[in-house]
């Protein structure tokens, strides 16, 4: 447990910190709120997920995303997993591709400590449109040997 809110902590940080520093270079910064979920394999849903994510531009087309999201097996969320990450994107138009990784944190009320799964790749689509956004996400989780599947809704900021 300790790992993970230390890590929400950095997240926190980098999050503060990081619109400061684009703000002195004259880059546009953006802010995503999102909202979907993540299925395991087929199509009924197993995670609700809610989080954020900040958009770095690192020129004309490409972005830097670090994102911190929670995905609860329930709506009461009484277990879920913390999945901080950071993505790299390329825009052609409203069209986006990104990949990047992501590291899931379980968290349970019903257990004293927390368990983390490797490292694990994310592939994203996503469409824009002005400040709205819609994602196909794709994440191979190598712990448990499956490919989870996810659409995301955002609105930015």
């Amino acid at each position: 447990m300790k790992r993970a809110l230390s890590l929400i902590l950095v997240t926190g940080i980098l999050a503060v910190w990081s619109p400061q520093a684009g703000r002195a270079e004259g880059r546009r910064i953006g802010f995503f709120i999102n909202l979907g979920f993540m299925t395991k394999e087929n199509v009924s849903p197993n995670w609700l997920t809610l989080g954020a994510e900040i958009a770095i531009a690192l020129g004309s087309r490409w972005s830097l995303n670090p994102e911190l999201a929670l995905w609860g097996s329930s709506f009461s969320f009484n277990n879920y997993y913390i999945v901080p990450g950071a993505m790299v994107n390329y825009r052609i138009g409203r069209v986006s591709l990104g990949a990047g990784i992501v590291k899931r944190f379980w968290v349970s009320r019903f257990s004293e400590d927390d368990s983390s799964e490797k490292i694990a790749p994310k592939i994203q689509v996503g469409y824009q449109y002005m400040n709205s956004r819609i994602a196909l996400i794709v994440i191979p989780i190598p712990d448990g040997d499956y490919l989870s599947f996810g659409l995301a809704f955002g609105t930015g900021f």
